[in-house]
């Protein structure tokens, strides 16, 4: 009996532990994130001016970049990888790394070096306060 019953706690213990993990991981790259850089593959390096960022929500990701226009794509994200769908494809991000503050993300078109403020950080970002 008494091995059953730690097998029911070692259980709900995974069971929690698990969804903390989850919980923490699916919000921790919410919000806007300013683009500062592209790195392309060949080494050569966009430094971009002001006005040009990637905004995460739950389920989408928005692109605004200057000279482009503004891309929206619903997305997932299975650990590491953020796979976006495109009218007939899928486009996979591999985040490289990550922090409150700073976001590195290899696309198709290079790394994305992004960066935000604490005003832009998941606990103070709410949709609509603060952006533009």
């Amino acid at each position: 009996m008494a091995q059953i019953k730690n097998m029911v706690a070692l259980t709900l213990f995974a069971l929690i532990l698990s969804s903390c993990s989850n919980a923490s991981e699916s919000g921790d790259i919410f919000g806007r994130w300013v683009m500062t850089e592209v790195v392309y593959d060949d080494g050569s390096v966009n430094q971009l001016e002001a006005g040009n960022f990637v905004d995460i929500n739950a389920d989408t990701i928005t692109e605004v970049i200057k000279g482009f226009g503004n891309r929206q794509y619903p997305y997932t994200r299975q650990d590491k990888v953020l796979t976006l769908t495109t009218d007939d494809e899928q486009i996979t991000w591999q985040i490289l790394s990550e922090a409150t503050h700073h976001l590195e993300v290899a696309t198709p078109i290079g790394k994305y070096k992004l960066t935000r403020g604490a005003e832009q950080s998941p606990a103070n970002h709410q949709k609509g306060v603060g952006d533009n």
